[in-house]
Parts: structure tokens; C-alpha cells; sequence
């Protein structure tokens, strides 16, 4: 049983880490627009 779920576990986690990253990056890129939009609008 430990070695099935094991295996289980590893396939969701190789599946799941490119969503992750995915996932990531989107909300880095929103924040640094967001604060990219506040520094525009602070200077005009």
C-alpha cells in the first residue's frame, strides 16, 4: 500500500508543478503590473 501511494503521490506532484509554476508567475506578473500601474500614476 505505502509503495502505491507513493507512486500516486509522486504522479500528482509531477503533474501538478508546471500548473504551479504556472500559477506563480501569473500572480508575480499581476503584482509587478499593479505596481508598475501605481508608480505611472504617483509620477503623472
Amino acid at each position: 500500500m505505502e509503495d502505491m501511494e507513493s507512486l500516486v503521490l509522486d504522479q500528482d506532484e509531477e503533474a501538478l508543478s508546471p500548473a504551479v509554476v504556472v500559477a506563480t508567475i501569473a500572480l508575480l506578473a499581476v503584482f509587478v503590473v499593479g505596481f508598475l500601474v501605481q508608480i505611472v500614476g504617483l509620477l503623472v
